[in-house]
Formats: structure tokens, sequence, C-alpha cells
């Protein structure tokens, strides 16, 4: 059967140029941030008026990278008439914007055949993310691009949605679909990658540590009109942890989009948000850690209301400050990596770093030699196929292909590699302190 690859998400809708000399790199972070944080105070007018042709395409660039541009055009659209923005620099945040309510719509069509298709045959579904926020948290389509789109079912309506999506002509990512510890989702993508939808029936894995309440978020949903067609949603409280966990799982790499998520869901709900219940379900599912550290980037960089008391209930006890700075410049440095960067494995840097042998040994183990459930979702051959261990041999070669010149860099005592396997490991270590309740 053929597999369909999940395309990736449009930052800006078009090309951008090079960053310029006019203006550095974290001063476009710190003027994007003002820009984007709510109720901008006069004072700070001067910083946009001082700016030169330069140092706005390095400000749209900036934007285009966090996946904010149409954002930073509107609220750009709000600043005081006298603030003087160039009408060039209007124009094109305008033609960004415009590009973005036209794929939306392009989007939102597609899904409304989803969902449409998926209500006929009476299957529950919890809009999660983007769809959910675009249309009923920011209000405007435009304003919040999607990569893809997600959406929370039912285990056991799994083979149910898989068939109506199959009827649609949508094409599967995986070749063998197999519910496993390591998986919480399958993906499905039209041939034409107009969209594509991820199936979740859990938050996250059974590997992570959590306890979340599925059958409460079930519960608590509310019902919402997406694309045209009824369906559910997460309450504002789950919805705020599950940001919080989303971002947090994939270590703020993300950039400036999940924590404008934040910002605008509180904005949207206000008073509505029952924030002792914030506090009771994070620690109930053990995600405070993920709850205190996304919260906190988000009221220092963006201004998020996130309320005083309920920062000091949740600040885990073991808390260490260059966490919070290891995740403000996870943020700043997205879109920024090089190919090292991007290609550097965690895994690797675990090996060369400091520990002992035998955890060395069984992380080596663990990834030339995964579960055959894994192997068959990498593989053409099923989990419980006999071919599956012929590809074994298959898999030592990819991984020398892929990682063979970092671990022969590092061995070599290169500068570069060694600082890169540093920041690996400090990573690992933010995440593995986030990731444990």
């Amino acid at each position: 059967m053929p597999t369909c690859s999940k395309p990736k998400p449009s930052t800006t809708g078009e090309g951008l140029p090079a960053r310029g000399a006019g203006m550095e790199r974290f001063r476009a972070g710190e003027l994007l941030l003002y820009c984007l944080r709510v109720g901008p105070h006069e004072a700070g007018d001067s910083r946009l008026e001082a700016l030169s042709s330069p140092d706005w395409n390095v400000l749209i660039e900036e934007s285009g990278r966090h996946g904010v541009a149409p954002l930073l055009y509107d609220r750009l659209r709000t600043f005081q008439s006298h603030i003087p923005i160039p009408a060039g620099v209007m124009a094109r945040l305008r033609r960004i914007y415009l590009q973005s309510a036209a794929r939306a719509m392009r989007m939102h069509h597609e899904l409304g055949k989803v969902l449409g298709v998926l209500r006929q045959a009476r299957i529950p579904v919890i809009a999660l993310k983007g769809a959910h926020l675009a249309t009923h948290v920011y209000g405007n389509m435009a304003l919040r691009p999607m990569g893809d789109v997600d959406v929370l079912v039912h285990e056991d309506d799994l083979m149910r949605v898989e068939a109506a999506l199959l009827g649609l002509g949508y094409v599967p990512a995986d070749r063998h679909r197999q519910i496993a510890k390591d998986k919480c989702d399958f993906g499905y993508g039209l041939p034409n990658g107009e969209l594509f939808v991820e199936v979740h029936w859990n938050f996250l894995p059974s590997t992570y540590r959590f306890k979340i309440d599925l059958d409460g978020q079930w519960e608590r949903s509310r019902h919402a009109a997406i694309a045209g067609v009824e369906v559910s949603v997460l309450c504002p409280e789950d919805l705020l942890l599950y940001l919080c966990l989303h971002a947090s799982k994939h270590l703020f790499e993300m950039g400036l989009k999940p924590l404008c998520d934040i910002v605008e869901t509180i904005r949207c709900h206000g008073k509505e948000i029952d924030w002792k219940q914030v506090v009771l379900r994070s620690e109930q599912s053990g995600e405070a850690k993920c709850a205190y550290l996304t919260f906190r980037l988000a009221r220092e960089l963006l201004g998020a209301a996130v309320p005083d008391d309920l920062m000091q209930f949740i600040k885990p006890g073991d808390f260490d400050e260059r966490f919070a700075v290891m995740a403000r410049e996870r943020v700043f440095a997205y879109g920024h990596r090089n190919a090292d960067d991007l290609g550097f494995s965690r895994n690797i840097a675990q090996i060369w770093g400091p520990g002992r042998l035998w955890d060395k040994g069984a992380l080596i183990l663990r990834r030339a030699f995964p579960s055959p459930d894994e192997m068959a979702r990498r593989y053409p051959a099923p989990s419980d196929s006999m071919r599956i261990y012929l590809y074994y041999p298959v898999r030592i070669k990819d991984l020398l292909m892929r990682h063979g010149g970092h671990v022969w860099r590092l061995l070599r005592r290169n500068e570069a590699m060694r600082a890169l396997a540093g920041q690996a490991n400090e990573m690992t270590a933010l995440k593995e302190w986030l990731m444990s309740p």
C-alpha cells in the first residue's frame, strides 16, 4: 500500500531575503516579541520608528520562521496610526496574510469533508490544536496557520476512522499501522498534499509516565462547529494543559507559535478559566513541570495573563533556572539551526557523554535493534513476519549512513561536534526533567 509523507508547513507563503547586517538576530526577536505582546505601550514606539528597510526585512523574516507573520500583520494594523510603518512593509505582510487565509480556506474545506464523513458514521471526534484554535480562539483562520490537522478519537473507533479516510482518498503515512506503546497516532494525507490528518487515540505514547485522564477529557469537552460540522473541542483548562504538554514534548523547538496559542486561549476565555482546576489537573496527571515552564515562557516573552498564585502553586521544588534559559534559547533557535544541528542525535550525545557504560550499551542496543513493531513502521514487512528480521542489518546500515559522519568527527575530537554533543546532552537533561512527573 502506498504511503504519504507529512507535508512541511509553509511559514510565510513567499520567499524572504537573507538576513541583513542592519539588525542582529536577538534584536529581531526582541522586536517581534514587542509587536506580538498584548497591548503594546507607547514607550516602545520609538523602537519601530528607528527601523530601516533592511531591519523590517529581518523582522518579517523572523516572524515567518516562527509561523506568526499573519499575526504580526494583524498586530501592526492595530498599532496607533502615528507610528510610521512603511507602506511596503504592510503590503508585503498583507500578501502573506492573504496567502495564509487562502490556504486556511482550502484546508478547512477538506477538513469539513473529513469531519462530515466521521459525523455521518457517528464517530465521536475532538478537534485538537490548530483546527480548534484557528476557528474559536483566534477567531480568524488566517491568523493561525496549520501544517496539519489533529483529531482525537476513541481507540475502539480507529478502524472505522481509517475506513472513512481511505474512502475519501487519503493515504496512510505508515506502511503497517499497529497500536504500540511508543505510538499514539496514525497519519493520513491526500496525494495532492492539500491536507494531512493525524488521528490520535491518546495525547502521548504510553511510554511517557503521565496519567492523563482521557475519559475526563471527553466528559468535559464542549460542542463546537468547525468547518461547518459539529464536533467536540477541549474545555479551556484542558486545552491550556494540552498546549503546555505539546510544547514541552517538543522541547519548545516550534518557536513562538505555541506560546501565542496560550496567550490567545487565555485572552479568548478570560475569567471563564478555572485556574484551580488547571492546578489540580496538572498535579493529578503529572504535567505540572510542563505547565510551569511553558506558562513562564508565555508570561515572560509574550505577556500571557497567567495568575501569579498559579505560578507559585505549580512551581516544582526541583526547578533549576538553567531550564528556563535552555527553553528560551530553544524557542529563539527555531528556524536558525544548521544541518549539523538538525541531524545530530541526542542518542549519540548520550553515548559520547558522561555516564555508565552499562547504560550506554543498553541505549545502543535499543536504537540499533528496536522492537518488531517499530521496525514494521520503518520497513516494508509486518511485525509478525520473519521477514522483519531481515531488515535489522538494513537498520544498522541506515544508522551508519545517517550518523556515521557525526560519530567519526566526534572520535576525531572535532570541536564543533563536541559542542553540539554538549548542547544535546543539556537538552536531554531538560527533557528528562519535563517528562518526569
